[in-house]
């Protein structure tokens, strides 16, 4: 099976996150003058507040980041809470915390060996390496997330 590889490091730090807003809003843009009451609103019929989406994006995030670090991934067990709950003073820390790991990914996109194996091949899946995991569980998912609050702010606003 081929060894899975990310894309090349400036369009890894991108893809994480761009700050000069190509095409999408950077994730300080989209999180921008949204107020901790904001966030925490309930949409009729959607599952989740935008705080509740960024929590979920943010313990993704620094699972992957300390996966990386760590030093027997392949039992590396997953310390955080998927969905945590939180309050509209934990909001701003949020905003913080989020943004603080994403420029952690991105400085690891930069600066570590992006083709350094990070899971070894099995009979069922190719190796991954640390370039494609932060590409696919790091970009991808907040790719995915990024959308959901873009569209909930549109929602909000109304």
């Amino acid at each position: 099976m081929p060894t899975l590889y990310g894309p090349p490091k400036e369009t890894l730090e991108l893809l994480l996150d761009d700050p000069d807003n190509h095409d999408f809003p950077s994730a300080k843009e989209l999180l921008r003058d949204l107020t901790a009451s904001q966030a925490c609103q309930k949409v009729e019929g959607l599952p989740y507040t935008i705080a509740e989406i960024l929590a979920h994006m943010n313990s993704n995030l620094w699972f992957n980041l300390d996966l990386i670090h760590s030093a027997e991934p392949e039992h590396f067990v997953n310390p955080y809470e998927n969905w945590p709950k939180l309050s509209p003073e934990d909001w701003s820390n949020l905003v913080a915390t989020f943004l603080e790991g994403l420029a952690a990914a991105k400085h690891l996109a930069f600066e570590s060996d992006l083709k350094r194996i990070l899971f070894t091949e099995t009979t069922e899946d190719p190796a991954w390496t640390v370039g494609y995991k932060l590409a696919l569980s790091v970009a991808k998912h907040n790719a995915y997330h990024f959308g959901q609050i873009a569209l909930l702010r549109r929602l909000l606003a109304e």
